[in-house]
């Protein structure tokens, strides 16, 4: 019966050490490669000029213009990683202002991306608020129609100054013409997806993307010696075809820098 016994042990201590032997052994895990920060850089441009306001301009085609606001919304920004997946910069509103360039994005996944997608404008969510005092990004009165945000929301595009109208461009400048493009409303929320161009957010270092907003781009397309075309300046103006045409040129606006 001993005998039994120490061959009964023997044998289930060999299964154990067999099924031991059995098991996959466990695999390190791999690291999870750590964020970079990223931010955009966005120049504020009149054709080939880089904006200062009020002072006067020569663009291409000759046409003078002098800018006195120029700025914009962004949001619902997207990058495209180069396997065509996409990763949501989530609740990030970027109020564009002629003087200030570089906006922060935060900490975002390393690797190697293709493009970026964003909005100009607000969401409907969003352009239905009603900012409080500390919100430094809709707590903007001159990006208001009315002396409050509601009810006729946000302008997500001011655009104002004076420009040549001319046909042949060779206006004084004493001649020169006002213009106030306000563009909002739910209906002129505008995605801009920008062209491929390969850039890498490396681990714990500062990566950025650089663009240029042409304001003139707005301008395509519009007869400006009218003097109907050019003045949008209330949510009701916005339901011109003029918005409209101007609000479709807004992709156009944007362009890769240096």
């Amino acid at each position: 019966m001993k005998t039994n016994k120490i061959i009964l042990v023997v044998l289930i201590c060999s299964a154990g050490l067999y099924l031991n032997s059995c098991k996959k052994k466990e695999e390190a895990p791999v690291p999870t490669p750590a964020n970079g920060e990223l931010m955009m850089h966005l120049h504020t441009m009149s054709d080939m000029n880089e904006v200062m306001y009020d002072s006067l301009y020569v663009m291409m085609d000759g046409r003078k213009i002098i800018v006195t606001k120029a700025q914009l919304y962004i949001s619902g920004i997207q990058l495209i990683k180069t396997d065509g997946s996409t990763y949501d910069v989530s609740g990030m509103i970027i109020f564009k202002k002629q003087e200030i360039e570089p906006y922060m994005l935060g900490s975002v996944p390393s690797g190697n991306y293709q493009s970026i997608k964003f909005n100009v404008g607000l969401s409907a969510a969003t352009n239905s608020t009603s900012p409080i005092l500390s919100d430094s990004a809709l707590n903007r009165p001159d990006m208001w129609f009315g002396s409050s945000a509601q009810p006729s929301g946000f302008v997500f595009v001011n655009f104002q100054g004076k420009i040549d109208t001319t046909t042949a461009a060779n206006s004084a400048v004493s001649q020169m013409q006002p213009f106030v493009y306000k563009i909002g409303t739910n209906a002129h929320l505008k995605n801009v997806s920008m062209p491929v161009q390969n850039f890498t957010v490396s681990p714990n270092q500062m990566s950025a993307i650089h663009l240029s907003v042409d304001y003139s781009k707005l301008f395509i397309g519009i007869q400006l010696n009218l003097n109907s075309n050019l003045n949008i300046a209330s949510s009701a103006d916005n339901t011109r075809t003029l918005a409209t045409q101007i609000t479709n040129n807004i992709p156009l606006m944007f362009s890769y820098g240096m």
